[in-house]
């Protein structure tokens, strides 16, 4: 059986963790309503597809964007972040963009000349 040591989880984490969850909560519940409203241009799908399709590479970075954000969050409220993992993560990300714009630029260029 699981046994949970209350001692040492501090007030302070369970508060941001529960302010973390409204704010998830509430900014889903707002990307919802967007994506629902006809007259509106957000699509959710659009995160992980392409022209209406799955696309395993949208998919993938969605979902690890997901897992890195959330550890990024734990980090904080652990008290064990760094410089280091913020560097890190925002060199991950940012280097993925520019890479995969690279990438498709190299691909137009292909199809044209």
């Amino acid at each position: 059986m699981l046994q949970i040591d209350w001692t040492t989880i501090s007030k302070m984490t369970i508060g941001m963790s529960s302010l973390l969850a409204i704010v998830t909560f509430f900014l889903l519940l707002i990307l919802v309503i967007w994506h629902r409203d006809s007259r509106s241009k957000i699509d959710l799908k659009d995160l992980i597809c392409k022209d209406g399709i799955l696309d395993e590479k949208k998919f993938t970075r969605f979902g690890a964007w997901i897992v890195s954000t959330w550890g990024f969050v734990y980090l904080i409220l652990a008290n064990k972040f760094t410089e280091w993992y913020f560097t890190g993560y925002m060199a991950i990300w940012v280097g993925n963009a520019i890479v995969d714009k690279y990438l498709s630029n190299k691909k137009t260029d292909k199809a044209t000349g």
